[in-house]
């Protein structure tokens, strides 16, 4: 077992989580928010049918993947995950401008 190795495990036995169990964690992370925002994304056709708008629950959507596309891009330096983390920050701003103005 090389230094790093070692590391890890020290790292990791902190937290009480081996690494398959921090993966299950991060798993069920994106299963949460992949259901979190299908269900604003639900419940925003719902009102929008209903003739209202549906601003506050764009914003939690476009705020989730704005997360997720920052952590994405933390982790992996790719340039086109800061872009859309960037964009879909830009589009939470606008929904969360116009739910609390309007």
């Amino acid at each position: 077992m090389n230094r790093d190795e070692i590391l890890k495990k020290a790292q990791a036995g902190k937290i009480g989580m081996d690494e398959r169990e921090q993966q299950v964690l991060g798993l069920s992370f994106g299963i949460g928010g992949i259901l979190m925002a299908l269900l604003c994304v639900i419940l925003a056709i719902l009102r929008l049918v209903n003739g209202q708008a549906a601003y506050d629950y764009a914003s939690i959507v476009f705020l989730y993947l704005a997360g997720t596309e920052l952590h994405l891009y933390w982790k992996t330096r790719r340039r086109g995950s800061a872009l859309l983390a960037a964009g879909c920050g830009l589009v939470f701003a606008g929904n969360l401008a116009m739910f609390l103005l309007g």
